[in-house]
């Protein structure tokens, strides 16, 4: 009877540690949880990534946090909206379910979108499309920004000095925006502008070389694009002569190569945006429309005037040196 009752303790142990040994080492009877990723493309209307540093940053630690695979695409040649609507299609199709897109042109993406739909939430940055295709919206207010740096320009520099709007290619979306918001302000001032864009055979540096001969002529130069004002901010670096006939050169923008010109004096004042949160509520934004598929909205970013001497305070060195 002992012999009976020791055997079936045995098995029952048996049977007690298979059990043990199945929970602890698979999942057959305690399934593990799993958190879901979110595969997310973010498609850039530049064919360089400088001006996103800060973006990706923000946009890394919202993808830790929230369990996002986010894919960060740039355009083979700047501003070209026929390979922006390709890509876009192309990473839907690759299995993301969210787009994240600053657009080339406004208005011509909002006819695209309406006539074919994305397979997915569409969140635009540094954009005024509104609609059911968008899902949300996250973008400064280039209008207003444009009015600031405008009135700045009307407080600094004399009114007789002409002002220069320089742009390396036609204005659209942001940049056209930013432009209404300085010319309103401008004209109402009863400030002379005159708006150039570089083309290959006449450059921002054969401009300003008019300044110098035949013109011997004082303007002041607000750059309406970051390339734009890169590139002006370099030839006044390769010339002391040339620097001296441009009282004063803004534009917006806060990449590396922007600040390095800022803080040499070459840029005199710039409007900037936090892009660290640009990028981190960008992802958190997709991932709440995929998740509960609430209604459209806009996420309106405040933008800031800087000049060189505040670019170290504690207030915006934050902002534009963000730790990883």
């Amino acid at each position: 009877m002992k012999n009976k009752k020791g055997k079936f303790l045995w098995i029952f142990y048996g049977f007690v540690l298979m059990i043990l040994f199945l929970m602890s080492s698979t999942n057959l009877i305690i399934k593990e949880h799993q958190n879901e990723v979110y595969p997310l493309s973010v498609i850039i209307e530049d064919a360089k990534d400088d001006n996103y540093v800060n973006f990706k940053k923000g946009m890394d630690q919202a993808a830790i946090e929230m369990n996002a695979d986010v894919s960060f695409i740039s355009l083979y040649e700047t501003g070209n909206l026929s390979q922006q609507l390709e890509l876009m299609s192309r990473e839907i199709q690759d299995g993301a379910r969210a787009l994240i897109v600053s657009p080339v042109d406004d208005r011509l993406l909002a006819e695209e979108i309406t006539e074919n739909r994305v397979g997915g939430p569409l969140v635009l940055l540094n954009s005024s499309l509104a609609g059911e295709s968008v899902a949300a919206v996250i973008t400064p207010d280039y209008y207003a920004m444009g009015q600031m740096l405008a009135n700045t320009v009307v407080r600094e520099q004399s009114p007789q000095l002409p002002v220069y709007l320089f742009a390396s290619r036609p204005p659209a979306g942001s940049s056209a925006r930013f432009q209404e918001g300085i010319l309103a302000v401008l004209e109402t001032n009863g400030r002379l502008t005159e708006f150039f864009q570089s083309r290959e055979s006449y450059n921002f540096r054969k401009k300003i070389e008019e300044l110098v001969y035949p013109g011997c002529r004082h303007v002041v130069v607000i750059a309406l694009d970051s390339e734009s004002l890169l590139d002006t901010a370099a030839v006044l670096a390769d010339s002391s002569v040339y620097a001296s006939y441009i009282t004063g050169l803004y534009g917006r923008g806060s990449s590396v190569a922007i600040l390095n010109y800022l803080d040499k004096g070459l840029i005199t004042g710039l409007g900037v945006v936090d892009e660290y949160s640009a990028g981190y509520l960008s992802v958190r934004t997709a991932i709440e429309k995929i998740e509960k598929n609430t209604a459209a909205e806009t996420i309106n970013l405040e933008s800031y005037y800087v000049k060189k001497e505040d670019v170290l305070t504690p207030k915006y060195e934050k902002m534009l040196y963000p730790i990883e």
